[in-house]
């Protein structure tokens, strides 16, 4: 059931709150988990009877649930198109909506042009964001470029100062041996 609500909600399931089992505790807390979460922010609770009969797998109930939860989607997608468009033109809204019926009418010209403003509104977006991209890479190599300086810089002072410290010096007899500068 979360799986199906996630497809028509999915701004309110998160499919990782509920966990599979067999049990009928396991299945009742599902069922409250969703009832909670995701039923109660569209409007359509369930009682605590209810759940424990899904829980409890008894017959015709889940049916009942799945009935009432597909006039709930059809009602919110009828909304949703009424409320993209406005009431004054649900005709030709729908026209826009069904593929079937898009090649044989026309669009409102307010419409299409609602439709291109927005289109060009996130082209325009992704460009700006395709170039802030771009940017943050090429600050990223130079910062990359510097910290490689910065290494190669730090090896080169270390190994100068190891040659500085231990240098040889001749001793009596020609013998040579090294000893360390005390700084």
């Amino acid at each position: 059931m979360a799986e199906l609500l996630k497809r028509y909600y999915p701004k309110h399931v998160d499919v990782h709150n509920y966990v599979a089992g067999n049990s009928i505790a396991k299945k009742a807390d599902n069922w409250s988990t969703l009832n909670r979460k995701v039923l109660s922010k569209i409007d359509m609770r369930l009682g605590k009877e209810t759940i424990n009969q899904l829980a409890s797998s008894q017959p015709g109930v889940i049916e009942k649930v799945l009935s009432d939860l597909r006039a709930k989607i059809l009602k919110d997608s009828n909304a949703d198109k009424e409320s993209l468009y406005g009431q004054e033109d649900n005709k030709e809204v729908k026209s826009v909506l069904n593929p079937e019926e898009v090649a044989n009418k026309t669009v409102p010209r307010h419409i299409f042009t609602r439709l291109k403003q927005e289109l060009q509104e996130k082209k325009d977006m992704i460009s700006v964001l395709q170039q802030r991209i771009s940017h943050l890479e090429n600050i990223m190599k130079l910062k990359d470029q510097r910290i490689d300086d910065l290494t190669a810089q730090i090896i080169r002072s270390s190994i100068e100062r190891d040659i500085t410290t231990t240098r040889p010096h001749i001793i009596g007899s020609g013998i040579s041996k090294f000893s360390t500068k005390l700084a």
